[in-house]
């Protein structure tokens, strides 16, 4: 593609204007060859500008970076090279909409889920009510690409990042390789990361959802009002005019968002227990192995089992059904779709088979809120003892582990701390934060050993929630990334559980 096409009203065009064609996007230096674009951009721990020198030696077409003064040294190379060097007040956002001019194709229809929780269920519902009209429908978060199984691929998909929103340059080809797959509709999870960083601008967003929002990554943000700004961006920024809003009326930042969409051409859907919610919850009550939703919108009441655990999983489920009905699915096919949907691989995911009945959930909290919330939505299923295992991350915000501690003393009728990943902190001195809030947990370390004597003490109607890693597969202790997954840690205990039982 011409490089004044891929730059035409987003940056200063060189003049003259330079006979480029350029025939890749890259922002890693060792992804740099002949026709490349190169994007040198700051980062929170290495600056892209430090690797230009190392990227021209490899012959890039172009090159574009941020508005700070360029040494001399770096510009003389640039120009020796025949390279032009361009600059702009936000690279980000110009790259984004550049890989969205590489990438060009889109699914005809794509929605974002954004808040602190309940991104990645959300998404994969949304996923599952389209498919089960045969629409062609792909999600795309923190789990990877879901989905793709009826998609004709030629080849493979770029290696998406472990994150909940991808890099705009692997996101942007990601997505053009899915729609030239025949993929017609995508979820896709908006992270505030992700929409600080523009990696969803230039995507067509007909649909927008929020679920809530509570204290995660001040780590990165300074403060809970920049957090907000970052979400609130899908909704003033990306949503396209005539598109949709869904909006989880119960939590307090939703009036802002509401009021912000005021004056655009939007169509705002609520849910939630709020009174004047669209979908309004009459009830969530557990039934089963399940839970019954009861909803009503535009008068009709709507009686729907689903075959899930925990309150906000219902309610993830509630603004996927309002997700899919404003992309155009009918009632009967959205809310009525509902008691088809299973959980995402650790979303509230149950681990069945204990040989005393006892319930064992699998789930991703790793916030106090979202220790809060899974906590309370499993007290109504507990008709014996509330047992909760969980840890808190090293290199991540200190200041959540003496709140989730509290939040389990609360809420838990027994407490294990144990490791999450600890990274390059010290575990005994994370555990240790976690147990000052709540002096009469058990603290037992490694997370296999708690988990399976935590399996191994359940008794019939116990329900034991093990939270903060969910679906992820490997545990990252030091420099060490090693093997671990929850639910099989969980799944082989309690296979031996039922041959010492038999």
């Amino acid at each position: 593609m011409h490089l004044t096409d891929l730059l035409n009203g987003l940056i200063k065009i060189p003049d003259p204007q330079p006979d480029i064609t350029i025939r890749g996007l890259a922002v890693d230096s060792r992804s740099v060859s002949e026709g490349t674009l190169f994007f040198a951009l700051a980062g929170s721990k290495q600056d892209g500008r430090s690797f230009i020198e190392e990227a021209l030696a490899k012959h890039p077409s172009a090159i574009i970076t941020d508005e700070r003064p360029v040494p001399s040294e770096l510009a003389k190379i640039a120009a020796a090279a025949t390279v032009p060097l361009m600059q702009c007040a936000n690279p980000r956002q110009v790259m984004a909409r550049i890989a969205a001019r590489f990438w060009p194709s889109q699914p005809g229809l794509i929605a974002a889920v954004t808040g602190t929780n309940g991104k990645t269920s959300t998404a994969e519902f949304l996923r599952q009510l389209w498919c089960r009209v045969t629409w062609p429908a792909v999600a795309l978060g923190t789990l990877g690409v879901t989905g793709t199984e009826g998609l004709t691929l030629n080849g493979h998909l770029p290696g998406l990042p472990g994150l909940t929103t991808p890099d705009s340059l692997s996101l942007h080809n990601a997505v053009n390789q899915l729609a030239k797959a025949g993929a017609t509709h995508m979820a896709l999870e908006a992270s505030s990361h992700g929409l600080e960083q523009h990696r969803l601008d230039g995507l067509n967003i007909h649909v927008a959802a929020f679920t809530n929002l509570s204290r995660d990554h001040l780590d990165h943000h300074p403060d809970m009002d920049s957090y907000f700004a970052a979400k609130k961006r899908l909704f003033t920024d990306l949503l396209i005019a005539g598109g949709a809003a869904v909006i989880n009326s119960d939590d307090p930042y939703s009036k802002d968002i509401i009021k912000a969409l005021k004056n655009r051409e939007v169509v705002v859907k609520t849910y939630g227990f709020d009174s004047h919610a669209d979908f309004r919850v009459d009830a969530i009550n557990p039934s089963g192995d399940g839970l019954e939703l009861k909803v009503i919108y535009q008068g009709q009441r709507w009686d729907i089992p689903l075959a899930m655990s925990g309150t906000f999983q219902a309610l993830n489920a509630l603004a996927a059904a309002a997700m899919a009905h404003a992309s155009g699915l009918a009632l009967h096919d959205s809310l009525g779709g509902l008691p088809y949907l299973t959980a995402a691989p650790g979303r509230m995911q149950t681990v069945y088979g204990h040989p005393k009945g006892a319930r064992i959930i699998v789930d991703y909290a790793h916030t106090p809120d979202a220790l809060a919330a899974a906590l309370g939505a499993l007290r109504p299923e507990a008709q014996g003892n509330l047992v909760v295992l969980f840890g808190c991350g090293g290199d991540r915000d200190p200041g959540k582990r003496a709140e989730m501690g509290k939040v389990a003393a609360n809420a838990a009728d027994r407490i294990i701390v144990t490791d999450d990943n600890p990274r390059s902190e010290d575990p005994a001195a994370i555990r240790a934060a976690i147990m000052r809030t709540c002096p009469k947990a058990e603290e037992i370390s490694p997370r296999d050993t708690a988990i399976i004597s935590a399996i191994n003490a359940l008794e019939e109607g116990d329900v034991l929630l093990i939270a903060g890693k969910g679906h992820e597969s490997v545990q990252l202790i030091g420099t060490e990334t090693l093997p671990f997954d929850d639910a099989s840690v969980a799944s082989n205990a309690i296979k031996a559980l039922q041959g010492t039982l038999q």
